[in-house]
């Protein structure tokens, strides 16, 4: 059984969400634990670090998006359009561009603006997707039912399932919220369990892949654990459950103490970006 020190019992926790901040021009997570000043999620601080693979898959839906609505306008201007219009250095377009230039000046940053915003709408449902599976999860190591809305989200508890069946690790705790008052962060565990006399922390991902960030937040919620118990946290593995076809891949955090130092590089620039590089000076 794994029990909480004296210091960490008994505390009242609340989650605060979509916090604007002007220092990382973003919405921010926080916790509130006890007394304590409110603390940043681990996700929330993750957000610092640079994301080559994020920052590509935003403009590739941004680029999907735009060409979807390209391919569907030029289709319809082949069908609609009157030739005077497809020709546009006839006098008679020339005079028409001239009439509609503010129009189309909307049109264009209405367009720039949706583009922008679609990576957002897709990680949004991916997101809901994710958010199911946790919950779905999270019942069932509780002996609940959970019932599903969505075919993704159902693929992924085939997942699951398969997982399950080779799986050794005994439950200990589930969507627990670990929080660490030497550094001042907090987050939500999904698993925490014994795999023979090895504690174990583990996570549940679906989305595309596994990234270098998921074991930084492995790392972070394996010091916030070790903290609370004083017990040794042995691994940190990440599970991603696929949701287009029931298939598991398990990784294995390779050294979680040093990834817990990347995890604090990350924590003390978000810090500093909160606190201000730069004295003002009015005058």
């Amino acid at each position: 059984m794994l029990e909480l020190l004296e210091q960490y019992r008994g505390l009242p926790i609340s989650r605060i969400d979509d916090v604007y901040s002007e220092a990382t021009d973003s919405y921010e997570r926080y916790y509130k634990v006890g007394a304590y000043d409110a603390m940043p999620s681990v996700t929330t601080v993750l957000e610092m670090i640079n994301k080559p693979a994020l920052k590509d898959w935003k403009m590739n839906r941004a680029l999907d998006y735009l060409g979807g609505k390209y391919a569907k306008r030029h289709w319809d201007d082949l069908i609609t359009t009157p030739p005077w219009i497809r020709y546009p250095s006839s006098p008679r377009a020339q005079s028409l561009r001239k009439k509609v230039k503010t129009t189309w000046g909307d049109a264009l940053a209405s367009l720039r603006r949706n583009a922008k915003a679609h990576p957002n709408r897709v990680r949004d449902t991916a997101g809901d997707i994710g958010t199911e599976v946790h919950e779905a999860i999270a019942a069932d190591l509780r002996g609940e039912t959970w019932e599903l809305t969505s075919k993704p989200a159902a693929i992924a508890m085939q997942s699951y399932r398969l997982w399950q069946e080779d799986a050794t690790v005994e439950p200990l705790w589930t969507e627990q919220t670990v929080w660490s008052l030497e550094y001042g962060f907090a987050g939500s565990a999904d698993l925490v369990g014994l795999d023979g006399s090895k504690l174990i922390v583990m996570d549940w991902k679906t989305g595309a892949g596994v990234y270098n960030e998921a074991g930084l937040q492995m790392a972070a919620y394996s010091h916030a654990i070790e903290e609370m118990t004083g017990s040794k946290v042995d691994e940190c593995v990440v599970v991603h459950l696929d949701k287009s076809t029931p298939a598991w891949t398990e990784h294995k955090v390779k050294d979680w103490k040093r990834s817990f130092n990347g995890f604090l590089s990350a924590l003390n620039t978000w810090k500093l970006w909160h606190d201000g590089v730069f004295t003002s000076n009015d005058s």
